[in-house]
Parts: structure tokens; sequence; C-alpha cells
């Protein structure tokens, strides 16, 4: 699904996802950034790595129109990840400057987590924004001993955790050791927040834009743009990054290839092929040779083969999930937030490329013309057929569970939903075992005579084998 998202904070700045790999990476963006005298601050987590532009997917300058461009290319693939943390607290800094020279700020990226610390204040806590965060030993104790301890700190959050879900137990710990305060209290304010912007307090200023695409057409896409990817010299961008890795590795450095730039899609795809080229001496752009072909040209073609091969279904599985990401978590941030939030989401339909600047751009030009204006706006499903049924689709609906805390006492299980509390007493599990107890309870018990026979006392010795 093809897709952008817009933020204007406070009528000031606009946030815009770039497309999920496809053929119109930042043309939306650059055309609003030139209609309202924008500056783009890139969202990418990918893209603020320097050099290897085909791997990463970076806009040309020829693509960018002289537009300016913020936290783009601006760290070293050798130096230390940047975090949520420090990409949130460079995005405000920027955001302050550029709304200073009188311009509209625009964020533009395929980074989740990275938009969502801009749209939702309530993403990072204010006390752990700053700097990267050391690990903490009391955390690494047994679940149940981290429970307990929650229980005592904490005693709301540790009811509202099962005793066995470690990742949230910890969580709620490390808030209360590194802020020193409850995370029950956090929560509160997030909900009083969220209480204030549905009562028109504290107003949702935000708007967004979704450019949405037909799943066979975005797969198509993004099948197409490895390919152009490949053509256009990503194999080149991967021996960069690999000759990176063995400088590294020489030095004594390990690599975590599960962090910053080597999480990239095509670098671990390809890596096999590019590793084997430079073990062979090879060259990477080889042409095709007439058959019969070496074994290790087979080889090779093999490697690079199934190395695209891959790259294509990682970015399948990435723009599925990105998708999900939208539809499960940002969505329902919105209709958390109330009505006013929802009602800022617009979707355009770019599913027939040829027409991207009236299916795409006219329309979201004129909304955020009005919208700068303080005009009245067309409501979200207005926009089109298409967007009224992606809506109506992606809408969340009312809670499937609800929450409860209830532990079974002839069991021992701990439900936290209602559902799934019914679940467990009309399972066979607990009938068995409520049956069992019932019929122990109602057996009579005869007490059989009772012959006294004298015996010698046992030595301890004796005593003791009978547990040996």
């Amino acid at each position: 699904m093809l897709y952008y998202v817009l933020d204007f904070l406070h009528r000031d700045s606009i946030s815009r996802r770039t497309p999920l790999h496809g053929e119109i990476p930042g043309q939306l963006a650059v055309e609003l950034a030139t209609r309202f005298n924008g500056e783009i601050i890139n969202a990418d987590a990918m893209q603020m790595y320097r050099g290897v532009p085909i791997l990463t997917n970076k806009m040309s300058p020829a693509e960018q129109r002289g537009i300016p461009h913020h936290l783009l290319g601006h760290v070293s693939p050798a130096e230390a990840p940047c975090d949520v943390i420090d990409y949130e607290c460079n995005a405000t800094r920027i955001v302050a400057e550029i709304r200073s020279r009188g311009n509209l700020p625009i964020l533009v990226g395929g980074t989740h987590y990275y938009l969502d610390s801009m749209l939702f204040t309530d993403i990072l806590l204010p006390e752990t924004r700053q700097g990267t965060l050391d690990p903490l030993p009391e955390l690494e104790q047994p679940t149940d001993v981290l429970w307990r301890q929650l229980k005592e700190c904490d005693p709301v959050m540790a009811h509202r955790w099962h005793p066995n879900d470690r990742r949230r137990i910890q969580r709620s710990l490390e808030i209360y050791l590194r802020t020193g305060r409850r995370a029950s209290q956090y929560y509160a304010e997030q909900q009083q927040r969220k209480a204030m912007t549905k009562t028109g307090q504290d107003g949702w200023q935000n708007l967004l834009f979704w450019v949405h695409s037909d799943r066979e057409v975005l797969r198509q896409r993004l099948e197409a743009r490895v390919d152009d990817m490949v053509n256009n010299g990503m194999l080149h961008d991967v021996r960069q990054l690999y000759e990176l890795k063995q400088e590294e590795l020489a030095q004594g450095r390990p690599v975590n290839m599960s962090t910053g730039i080597w999480q990239s899609i095509g670098y671990k795809q390809l890596e096999p092929y590019i590793a084997a080229v430079c073990a062979s001496h090879s060259p990477l752009d080889q042409p095709p040779q007439q058959a019969p072909l070496s074994t290790q040209a087979k080889e090779l073609q093999q490697l690079k083969t199934q190395g695209i091969i891959d790259t294509k279904t990682a970015t399948r599985r990435y723009a599925v999930n990105q998708t999900r990401w939208i539809r499960l978590k940002q969505i329902r941030r919105l209709a958390d937030l109330g009505p006013a939030a929802m009602n800022s989401l617009y979707v355009v339909d770019s599913t027939d490329v040829t027409r991207f600047a009236s299916n795409v751009v006219e329309p979201a030009l004129d909304v955020t013309r009005r919208y700068l204006a303080g005009e009245p706006l067309p409501h979200p499903s207005e926009m089109s057929d298409r967007a009224k049924e992606v809506l109506a689709a992606a809408a969340p609906g009312p809670p499937s569970r609800t929450p409860c805390h209830r532990t079974c006492e002839l069991c021992g299980t701990v439900c936290l939903t209602e559902e799934l509390w019914k679940l467990h007493v009309n399972g066979a599990a607990h009938r068995n075992k409520a049956w069992m107890i019932k019929k122990v309870a109602l057996v009579p018990v005869e007490t059989p005579a009772v012959h006294v026979v004298q015996v010698e006392s046992p030595s301890s010795i004796e005593i003791a084998s009978l547990f040996s």
C-alpha cells in the first residue's frame, strides 16, 4: 500500500511519509514545499546515513528541486546508530529553526516510530528522552521476582499485567527506576491529556494524508523498484557497506547487523553474492556469458538471483508491516484522541500513477491551502469513493476484549480479560478440576478399625533410609 502521511504541527509544519520504495518518492512533499514555502525534514532511519543513495532510496538532487532537506545523509555508517530519542530531539530543534525563518517544516520518511515521536506526545517519556540509556542489572532477575517488586512499588501496574508478561513488567519497573515515578502516574496523565483533546481543551492541530494504492499495484511497483535499484547501482552500494564491514572487523570492532545502516533492505539479502564476488575477484557488473557457464559463474549468478528475489520478498513484507502499523497503531492512536484527530486523516488514491497529479497532488494541495487559511475542510470520506472505502476498512471497531484481573483459586490461572476468564471457567481443564474437588468433598470416608501393634521404635538410620 503506497502512502504518505502529512502532519501540520499547529498549522506551522507538515509531516509526510515517503512511498514504500515506490516510483514517486518525495514528489508530494516537494510539491507542497514548493507551494507553501516549506523545508523538508527526513524521518527515514536508513536515509539518515551518508552514502549508499540507491540502497536507501534517497531522493536525488534533481528530485529535491532545490528544496532544503534536513537530517538526510548526515550520519556516517560507521558511527553509533541514530535512535528515536536522538531523532526526536534533533527534529524538534530543526522544526523550531525552520519556523523561526517563517517557513513550513515538512517531515518526510518511512520509519513509523520516528514520526510517531513527533505526532504523539506520549510516545517517549520526558525523563528518558536525552541520550542512550544504560541497561539496568536489576531488570535481569527472574520474572516472578520482578513482578513482586512491581507489586510493591506500583501495584496498579502489577494488577494490570499478567505475572508472566516479562516484557511489560520490565518496562513498568524500568520507568520507576529511571524516573522515580510510577508508570501508572504517567498513564493517568496520558488519559487526562487524551480527555482534554477530545473535549477540545487541547485541540488536535494536525493534518495527515495517506496516499493509498491497491495491493496488487503496489506489489508490482515494489518489484519494479527493486529491479530499477539493481540497474541503477544498488550492488555497488552493497559492496561499499561490505567493505566497510570488513574494515571494522579488521580493526577489532564488532558489527551489530541488527542496528543502523545494516538493517537496510537489500544488504543482508545481497551480502552473500557480494562476498562471493570479492572472494573470487570477479567483476561486479559482469555481463551475461554465453553457455556453457563455468561452475563459478553459475554459483555467482544463482547467488545474485536469489539475493534479488529475497530483496523483493523483504520489501513486500516491509510494506505489509507499514500498513499494519497505520491500521493497528496510528489510526487507533488517532481514535483515542477523538473525532478531531480521526478526521484529520485524508486518503488520496495513487493506484493510477498516470493520474498522480489529479488524484494525489491537487487534492492534497487544496486541503492544505484550506487548512492553513482556516477554511472549513471536507470530511475525509468525501474525498473519493476509494477514500471512503479505505477509511471504513481501517477504522477501529469497538473493543473486542473487556479488561479485568481474575485469578482462579482452583487452577491458579490469571486472566486479564472477561473473555479469557469465560474461556477458562468453561474449559475442560477447569471443569475437570472442579469436578474432582467436588467429588472428593462428597465421597463419604469410612474410618477403618485401627489395630495397634506395639513395635520396637526404629532407629534414626532406618528412618533416613526411607527417603534415600
